[in-house]
């Protein structure tokens, strides 16, 4: 008892930090208030969606004849966010009402301001996101935030009608962007700027799950009917060196295999090639769904069972093992690993379509084997996949191309 109130008091201590949505909003009234008073405020501060009052020390402060630059630094408390510590500045710009970008939103609940993208901010690309193909990725509730704070701030200086262009942009964003899922969403260029409370909670199991639900979402907009799908790195990269497959067409569940494939059924994906590490895989084939270790191993009973099933007569002597790659050692030993392994594979694969309905097939890996067993359907589902990437090429060909063309014009 005393050590799960230690684990408890642990996890309260987590510090939570603010979403680049709340930065921006942030730094539009501290630009807005810099441009019309010629005075660069001490903190940019907001109110976040959440009623949380946000008061961040300003960077970055410059100013020209019809425009200011107000910048913080991004603090995402104790979340392992790729951002954190990175710029983020909003440009306060006095602009006409027929300046209007392409790629700008507005808003009518706020008249004569234009809320755009600059250095740092991806391009959406894709359906099936929050922001609209052809516009920068500024997220709703961010956006609203920024057109708020650009609006309350102009009133508070004695020009409520002034015609403004709120410019956000996160300098190093195209860099960081590439630790991030943004790429393979459809968004170029840079990162996007979110939040929907304004406040960064340590990264919970539910906002991995939901950030895997988006993934499949976006390739569900684009009419998919089949998915690559991993579990981790190590699956994406057997995957690659296995198959030659690109993975623009791949989901990375984690551990969240179960809750993926029902997902993907939700989403309209009824087909799914899975390449996994025995050692995960092996769990699912035992109809344990999540397969991270709090939710128990069995790794060894499961694989175990599966000899039996396949009349393996020393399948009790994998039991007291330690890894799947040591009893992976000791099958092949008997010569009885590919039977094993064929067995397992075609259990996961039984298991997730009678879970999901999807229709899936399944390839077994492990480090020292390599490629140890495939269903009967996997290498179809290959050639299906790299057929559609083929198909595909044209059609990112077609979104650089629009990007770049978009960004020039601006």
């Amino acid at each position: 008892m005393e050590t799960e109130k230690k684990q408890t008091d642990e996890k309260k201590e987590l510090r939570t930090g603010f979403t680049t949505g709340t930065c921006a909003a942030a730094c539009t009234r501290a630009a807005v208030l810099f441009l019309c008073t010629g005075e660069a405020p001490a903190a940019a501060e907001t109110v976040t969606p959440s009623g949380v009052r946000a008061i961040l020390p300003i960077v970055r402060a410059e100013r020209e004849e019809d425009s200011a630059v107000c910048g913080v630094q991004k603090d995402s408390g104790d979340d392992p966010d790729v951002t954190n510590g990175t710029l983020v500045c909003a440009r306060a710009v006095l602009a006409c009402h027929d300046s209007i970008t392409e790629s700008g939103y507005t808003d009518p609940a706020y008249p004569g301001i234009e809320v755009t993208g600059g250095e740092g901010i991806g391009m959406v690309t894709r359906d099936g996101l929050s922001c609209p193909v052809g516009h920068y990725a500024i997220n709703p509730v961010p956006r609203t935030a920024i057109f708020r704070e650009a609006a309350l701030a102009r009133r508070e200086a004695g020009m409520p009608e002034l015609p403004l262009r709120i410019e956000i942009s996160i300098p190093s964003g195209r860099e960081l962007a590439e630790k991030t899922f943004n790429p393979h969403l459809g968004i170029i260029g840079g990162i996007s700027v979110l939040g929907t409370t304004g406040i960064v909670n340590p990264m919970s199991e539910a906002a991995l799950v939901e950030t895997i639900r988006l993934d499949i979402r976006v390739h569900a907009q684009e009419d998919v009917s089949l998915l690559a799908v991993a579990p981790g790195n190590y699956g994406e990269r057997f995957l690659k060196e296995e198959t030659g497959l690109s993975m623009e067409n791949f989901i990375k569940c984690s551990n969240f295999i179960g809750t993926s494939f029902k997902m993907l059924s939700q989403e309209g994906i009824h087909q799914a090639l899975l390449a996994g590490h025995v050692g995960k895989l092996v769990k699912v084939a035992g109809g344990v769904m999540n397969t991270h270790s709090r939710y128990g191993d069995r790794r060894m009973e499961i694989l175990s069972a599966c000899a039996r099933t396949v009349g393996f007569p020393e399948a009790d002597a994998l039991l007291p093992m330690n890894t799947t790659e040591e009893a992976a050692d000791f099958l092949y030993e008997h010569g009885y690993l590919k039977q094993v392994m064929e067995q397992v594979a075609n259990q996961v694969k039984a298991v997730l379509e009678e879970e999901s309905g999807v229709q899936t097939e399944v390839m077994l890996f492990s480090s020292n084997y390599g490629l140890m067993a495939r269903t009967a359907g996997a290498d179809a589902y290959v050639r299906e996949l790299l057929e559609m990437e083929r198909g595909m090429e044209v059609m990112i060909d077609r979104r650089i191309i629009n990007y770049e063309k978009l960004r020039f014009e601006y």
